[in-house]
């Protein structure tokens, strides 16, 4: 035992799995977030390579990618969800021919009657097939004894 604390591999060994927990769960992938103005001053200038919208109920919701960001680095912005807003985005967009636009659509909330009628009738059909073979069997058992 002696022997493995005086080597001198112990130690390296401890080091580098020091380092390659402090390099794990020290991961720079924080977006950059910019505010509106921001955003379409960056935009304006060419500066943005990609883009993601995401319509909310009153903003867009935006990620993208600047020039010179590395794949795991993005940034975010709210815009306000008006047809001046995706007019400046588009024009820029034409302008500065921006390789990656994606739109994904607006999620559409479901009504809570839906919800509770798609969670409750597959329990409703379970308890009404268990009770009818329940039923059923009973009235097996009561023609065998009337015999």
């Amino acid at each position: 035992m002696k022997q493995i604390f005086r080597s001198k591999t112990f130690y390296l060994i401890i080091f580098f799995v020091t380092l390659g927990i402090v390099l794990v769960f020290n991961n720079d992938n924080e977006p950059t977030e910019l505010t509106e103005e921001d955003f379409f001053t960056t935009l304006e200038d060419g500066k943005v390579t990609f883009l993601e919208l995401k319509p909310q109920k009153s903003v867009f919701e935006i990620s993208g990618r600047l020039i010179g960001y590395e794949k795991d680095q993005y940034f975010i912005a709210s815009v306000p969800n008006s047809e001046i807003s995706l007019d400046r985005i588009n024009n820029a967009a034409e302008e500065h021919d921006i390789e990656k636009i994606e739109v994904t659509p607006e999620d559409v909330e479901t009504s809570g009657w839906v919800t509770l009628i798609t969670t409750t009738i597959p329990f409703m059909i379970i308890f009404i097939l268990i009770f009818v073979s329940f039923l059923f069997l009973f009235v097996m058992k009561r023609m065998k004894h009337s015999k």
